[in-house]
């Protein structure tokens, strides 16, 4: 049985995810980096890298914003959909 929490993710288009990232106040910077509003390159919270917009995913129900990858996605399956009474 699939946990219902698997169900939230969607892939968007870069232009939804652009709009997005404007919408939760980030930008990207001229080397393709996500910025905060203080122009800071934000970092991935499970890779400790700053983050680049084509290997961005913005993790549903947060704003958490990682680096695409199996073992990001990963770990916050296992933070966060796994045992979400825990949170």
């Amino acid at each position: 049985m699939v946990n219902k929490n698997f169900k939230k993710f969607i892939k968007l288009s870069d232009e939804q995810k652009f709009m997005l990232l404007q919408a939760l106040g980030y930008n990207v910077d001229s080397n393709g980096f996500i910025v905060d509003k203080s122009n800071t390159k934000v970092k991935c919270d499970y890779s400790k890298s700053p983050v680049l917009f084509k290997n961005a995913s913005i993790l549903p129900g947060s704003t958490i914003i990682v680096n695409t990858s199996l073992i990001t996605l990963s770990e916050y399956i296992s933070d966060h959909l796994e045992n979400p009474e825990e949170e």
